[in-house]
């Protein structure tokens, strides 16, 4: 199972935040990359040290048979295309948590573990896997949940469901409202 976190909140040359994500899913295709289910459309509170507009934020389960450091490669394009210019982040913690046209993550690949020690994820490495903050955040486990309800993170052994039931967690991308995907 390879599933990957989608959000915006920045029109783009895509479109809307939401246009952004569908067109996002397009271009996945167009690469030859299956879309094999996707989540419901959530509007989530920006989890940012500025202020900044809602997130759209979704994920999908695809199929692929790009090693992840080539899907990562894939990704990183449509983003670009998208309009984000990853070379004007600003200093650390805040460029993770600058607005954004669109952000693609991988979260899940078939269960691998790349990257992590003691149940930490190992410094700035280009691929981690599973995604290192992705246990953290309701923004990418509620849409997960939607997805793959039988999905166990690989190095914590639980589930969306059970993660999303963390108090840590549940205030990260507090979920305001959602929608199928293509209303």
């Amino acid at each position: 199972m390879i599933v990957i976190a989608l959000g915006s909140n920045l029109s783009s040359k895509f479109g809307s935040p939401k246009l952004a994500l569908q067109k996002a899913i397009q271009e996945l295709r167009a690469a030859g990359i299956q879309t094999i289910r996707t989540s419901r459309l959530y509007e989530t509170e920006a989890h940012a040290y500025i202020p900044q507009p809602n997130f759209v934020n979704a994920a999908i389960m695809i199929d692929t048979h790009l090693p992840a450091h080539t899907l990562l490669q894939v990704l990183k394009w449509i983003e670009a295309k998208a309009g984000r210019d990853k070379k004007k982040k600003g200093k650390a913690p805040y460029f993770l948590w600058e607005p954004r046209p669109l952000d693609l993550d991988i979260v899940s690949y078939k269960g691998l573990i790349c990257n992590w020690s003691a149940h930490r994820p190992c410094g700035n490495r280009r691929v981690i896997l599973p995604h290192p903050r992705a246990h953290e955040r309701a923004f990418v486990l509620r849409p997960l949940a939607d997805i793959a309800p039988e999905w166990h993170h690989p190095v914590f052994g639980l589930t969306a469901e059970q993660l999303l039931k963390r108090p840590a967690v549940r205030s990260t991308g507090k979920i305001i409202s959602s929608q199928n995907f293509y209303d």
